[in-house]
């Protein structure tokens, strides 16, 4: 892979990122109070673009999965580390729901669940797969991939955060205070 294709297409998802979420989707927020189809549209579309990235550093041609790496090690670190992101991911996304997770269901803040130690779990969780993936098949590449992952799912956060303040008021921000937004214990 070209490094300065590589800086390009990194730099054209984090603008592409930014005009999703904090312009298309925070005015669906601010109007309509949840997510139009486009605006759900964008947000799938830019978490397919980021993961379809990972053939800027994956040794197989697009969309076939390359060998796992020859040490042991790695392979097991790797793909345990992946499994548990996944597991956790979709543990936490049904917790909270596909409605919810779309903006539609604003009845009740949800406090339960992995959501009563980190406000945004899933994103975490998921972190956390996609450094399995990066563990696998590392390079400077893949360390870049992942901190992409966290550049644009802090712009997703940063907008969801906005909304969810403006219909829960005082409940939001006592829930900030008590539960941190990605890591326990900070």
């Amino acid at each position: 892979m070209n490094a300065y294709l590589y800086l390009l297409l990194y730099f054209l998802t984090i603008l592409f990122a930014y005009y999703v979420f904090r312009i298309v989707v925070r005015k669906d927020y601010k109007e309509k109070g949840e997510l139009s189809n486009y605006a759900t549209f964008l947000e799938f579309l830019i978490f397919a673009i980021h993961a379809n990235l990972s053939y800027t550093f994956l040794s197989a041609p697009y969309p076939a999965i390359p060998p796992l790496p020859e040490n042991l090690l790695q392979k097991i670190v790797g793909l345990t580390i992946f499994i548990i992101g996944i597991f956790i991911t979709i543990w936490a996304m049904s917790g909270l729901g596909f409605k919810k997770a779309l903006g539609q269901d604003t009845q009740k803040l949800n406090r339960y669940g992995f959501y009563q130690y980190v406000r945004n779990p899933q994103i975490i969780a998921y972190g956390i797969a996609i450094s399995g993936v990066a563990i696998l098949w590392f390079s400077f590449y893949a360390v870049g991939w992942v901190l992409l992952y966290a550049i644009i799912a802090h712009m997703m956060v940063v907008t969801e955060e906005e909304h969810l303040l403006r219909i829960y008021k005082e409940d939001y921000e006592e829930y900030c205070e008590d539960v941190p937004r990605y890591i326990p214990g900070f």
